[in-house]
């Protein structure tokens, strides 16, 4: 029975493992209970100090609940007090763009009509001075005929005075025969 002496060793060997673990396990219980005993003498003071954490903590959160409430009170105000202003300008402001805008195609409007009154006036301004250059072209024109008439006239007074007279003097009563300046003669 060669079976159950390997078995007894393999037995023997396991339990002697396991009382190894246990020994090391009972070893390392050994030590927590030193630190167990530390712990519990540190407990109170660990106590304490989570106590004023939670202290802490609920002073934070009332200081916190003030703020958000003072928050929603200025947001409310802000609300009652800035959003109506802020219509009312974006109102004026719309008002004022669309006078600006209305202006500004008024001036459009005004300066295309004085742009078409422009060019009339420099149209009929073209057409006083063609009529001027006429006007200056014929003064011109009759003067020259005037100064023509009165060399005439001055010729015929010349050739009249050369030229003997046959017949006897003039009546009495009959004006004397002149020609007159054409410059002379009332308007």
């Amino acid at each position: 029975m060669t079976v159950i002496p390997g078995l007894v060793r393999r037995a023997a060997v396991g339990a002697e493992r396991h009382l190894r673990e246990g020994i090391g396990l009972l070893v390392k219980v050994g030590r927590d209970l030193e630190r167990s005993a530390e712990l519990g003498r540190l407990l109170p003071s660990y106590v304490e100090r989570v106590a004023i954490l939670e202290q802490a903590v609920q002073d934070q959160d009332a200081e916190l609940r003030t703020i958000r409430t003072e928050l929603d009170s200025l947001v409310g105000q802000l609300n009652d007090r800035l959003l109506p202003r802020i219509d009312e300008r974006m109102d004026d402001t719309e008002r004022d763009l669309a006078a600006v805008a209305t202006s500004v195609i008024r001036t459009g409007r005004d300066t295309a009509g004085n742009g078409a009154r422009l060019e009339a006036a420099e149209r009929r301004i073209g057409d006083l001075r063609t009529k001027i250059a006429q006007l200056e072209q014929r003064t011109g024109l009759w003067r020259d005929l005037q100064s023509t008439v009165a060399r005439f006239g001055d010729d015929l007074d010349a050739m009249r005075s050369r030229m003997a007279l046959r017949a006897a003097e003039p009546p009495a009563d009959a004006p004397p025969a002149t020609v007159q300046n054409i410059t002379d003669r009332p308007a």
